[in-house]
């Protein structure tokens, strides 16, 4: 009886020397995968960054050319005040006139809308300037937070 309790205390430390291998050889292994995730993980953030400074150089780009800045003032501008003088002049009561300038249904400014198609385009040209080109910042950080991780 004390023989066998002799040879199984004597049996431990192989035992245990073989759970602790196991035990290491797992932890490596482990420790290998997270090594090969991070460095996928930090391959993938270094292309996103890359693609990020290659978007915002275009957008750099695209905004210096003079090109665009001039059809921005020849269409943009005189669209909107165009648009402007002509919702100036049919907010006055007919009674009112400007002066001496008998009145022509408005503030007797004359100022005639523009015919069909061009009203539309118009308003398309004003739009893009009041509506929606303030609201673009706001729209590209609501895309850019739905599409972090």
């Amino acid at each position: 009886m004390l023989n066998l309790l002799f040879a199984v205390l004597s049996a431990i430390p192989g035992l245990a020397g073989k759970f602790l291998d196991w035990q290491i050889k797992r932890a490596n292994t482990e420790l290998e995968g997270f090594r090969h995730g991070a460095t996928i993980d930090l391959e993938a953030f270094r292309a996103y960054l890359n693609a990020q400074v290659e978007t915002n150089r275009m957008k750099l780009a695209q905004n210096s050319w003079w090109g665009a800045k001039l059809i921005i003032l020849i269409a943009g501008v005189t669209a909107s005040v165009h648009f402007g003088l002509v919702m100036v002049d049919s907010m006055c009561p007919a009674s009112w006139g400007l002066g001496r300038i008998p009145a022509k249904g408005g503030c007797g400014m004359g100022i005639p809308a523009l015919p069909p198609p061009y009203d539309t385009y118009q308003w398309a040209i004003v739009q893009s300037f009041f509506l929606v080109m303030p609201a673009m910042p706001l729209a590209n950080a609501v895309s850019q937070w739905l599409a972090r991780k």
